[in-house]
């Protein structure tokens, strides 16, 4: 059985020195637990350092499975429908180094650093994330109300569509038909790509995030998928899988879910955890607005989602291993 856990799940197994126990019930029960890049990036935020790095051992255990960033796995979606859908945009040889120096980083390097010394890397937190979390903050607070203020009629997530506005410019409008009703993981996935993209030659990029570039420029040519963009258009609204681009969908549609719930800063870090639910059979948490969210997004989703369950250790009054093998039953 594959097994995530939150970081507010992990913060009880690292305070409470329960790491030996979960490696004996992980033995026991053959789970594969497994360590998402964006969980340790979240345990980094924690301001007390003896708390942090209990927490972080926890999580270093040579047993776990540490996962690519959700990046990595959203852009190789990417990757894998050019090659089917626009065979003239990839490369025939792609171009070594940067991809597996990337993914040692985020699957070893980081977590060996945080474990040696995890003060630097949450020293470098805030600068990293804390002006650009500020921004999706407000943006997505004005969303929810939004969303709160307006006829909100989303029984199922994935039948939500966007509708272009007679204010949007041609230049947007490139490929989409008649301003029809498109799928809204479709349009929102055209427009961070097509963002990420929209300066495609990374030697000028200096002061950008390169992070879509620096995954998807070794396997395409960039300049050949921006060339056209009623193409890029069609190639997004109309022309891809939505079952083959999974945490590209989940992305959208798991954040559509969050706001129906009270925004924090941590909603945003949420949605990027939602993106690793394929990784896994089983998902525990803490935080019952997010389980409700990703129960949710699992009514609708194109493919299988695991099981989303809530624990309350706390409240329990037992042990955070005992709580986690009573809710893995």
């Amino acid at each position: 059985m594959r097994v995530i856990l939150d970081s507010n799940v992990w913060s009880y197994v690292g305070i409470d020195g329960c790491k030996a126990e979960l490696e004996s019930l992980a033995r026991s029960r053959r789970l594969s637990v497994r360590t998402p890049p964006a969980t340790l990036l979240e345990v980094l935020r924690t301001k007390d350092a003896e708390k942090r790095d209990r927490i972080i051992d926890a999580m270093t255990s040579r047993h776990w499975v540490r996962l690519r960033t959700e990046a990595d796995m959203e852009c190789e979606e990417f990757v894998a429908e050019a090659r089917r859908l626009r065979p003239q945009w990839v490369r025939q040889l792609p171009r070594p180094g940067r991809p597996a120096a990337l993914r040692d980083f985020w699957t070893r390097q980081i977590w060996r650093e945080a474990a040696r010394d995890s003060a630097p890397l949450a020293a470098r937190q805030p600068d990293l994330t804390g002006e650009v979390e500020d921004h999706v903050f407000g943006i997505l607070k004005d969303n929810s109300l939004a969303m709160r203020h307006s006829d909100w009629r989303g029984e199922d997530l994935a039948k939500v569509t966007y509708v272009a506005t007679e204010e949007a410019p041609d230049s947007y409008l490139a490929g989409w038909r008649h301003r029809s009703p498109a799928p809204g993981w479709r349009v929102e996935g055209r427009d961070v790509f097509r963002h990420a993209l929209d300066r495609h030659d990374l030697k000028t990029w200096a002061g950008r995030d390169t992070t879509y570039g620096d995954w998807l420029a070794p396997y395409l040519y960039l300049d050949r998928v921006m060339r056209d963009l009623e193409d890029f258009t069609r190639f997004w609204l109309t022309d891809i899988i939505e079952a083959r681009m999974p945490r590209n969908w989940l992305r959208w549609v798991s954040g559509v879910a969050l706001l129906e719930h009270k925004v924090t800063k941590s909603t945003g870090r949420d949605n990027q955890l939602a993106c690793y639910l394929p990784d896994c059979d089983v998902f525990l948490s803490e935080d019952r607005r997010f389980v409700r969210a990703l129960q949710r997004v699992k009514e609708t989703a194109p493919i299988a989602l695991p099981e989303i369950r809530c624990v309350d250790i706390e409240a329990s009054g037992g042990g955070a291993v005992d709580v986690i093998a009573a809710a893995l039953d």
